[in-house]
């Protein structure tokens, strides 16, 4: 009698639960970070419609017992929501590419579609337009993911200008300092506090995306291997 695939599934079974564990260990980790990195995109709303907050109206509204109250709550429920959005948003684009790339199934897809894609010649007679649609044409699909890497490079920029305006990394509070003191190398005037807040925001929601994604790989590694 073999008991060689029994004894593979005991080992299996021994270590699905860690998985399971460190995957919804990591997805837990995902929402506290995504709560904690909102906070500046709710922020920067706020600083931009700082002056509909401060408007002659609210502040009437602010000495009404009760009321004012209930406009605060709002005030703040509107920033929050358009935070989450902006935040969201900010945060597709940036994890797209990643979890794209380790989609097996996508990348064979994309290049079986490059490889297949017809291409068509640019005369030199053609009409701009036409030359211009031409290009365009013979650029696909590859020139979509270049896109989304563009896209992807340009909302970092829009990010991590949003973390230095809410997380100054100078004790001054000024972001004209900054370079100034990189490059006089006055490290005590760093903000060090505010420059790993700045870097978790970057970067918290992107570590733990591929640290998903690579506990989804080991565990359909082990599966296979247990067959």
């Amino acid at each position: 009698m073999n008991f060689t695939m029994p004894k593979r599934d005991r080992r299996q079974n021994q270590q699905d639960p860690w998985l399971r564990l460190l995957y919804w260990g990591l997805v837990c980790a995902a929402f506290y970070f995504a709560y904690l990195n909102i906070q500046p995109y709710e922020k920067i709303i706020g600083i931009l419609s700082g002056k509909t907050v401060n408007s002659a109206f609210l502040q009437i509204i602010s000495i009404i017992p009760i009321v004012n109250g209930i406009a605060a709550i709002l005030g703040k429920g509107v920033t929050w929501i358009l935070g989450t959005v902006l935040w969201g948003i900010i945060q597709i684009i940036e994890v797209l590419p990643l979890v794209l790339y380790n989609n097996e199934s996508f990348i064979k897809a994309a290049i079986a579609s490059a490889d297949s894609h017809s291409k068509y010649k640019i005369k030199d007679d053609d009409d701009p337009t036409l030359k211009m649609l031409k290009r365009v044409y013979n650029a696909l699909p590859t020139s979509v993911i270049s896109n989304l890497e563009t896209l992807k490079i340009f909302t970092y920029t829009i990010d991590f200008l949003i973390c230095i305006t809410v997380y100054s990394p100078v004790k001054s509070g000024k972001f004209s300092d900054f370079f100034f003191v990189l490059t006089t190398g006055q490290w005590g005037k760093l903000d060090w506090v505010n420059l790993l807040l700045a870097g978790v925001t970057l970067f918290a929601i992107e570590v733990i995306v591929s640290l998903i994604i690579w506990v989804g790989k080991l565990a359909y590694a082990m599966k296979e291997a247990s067959r």
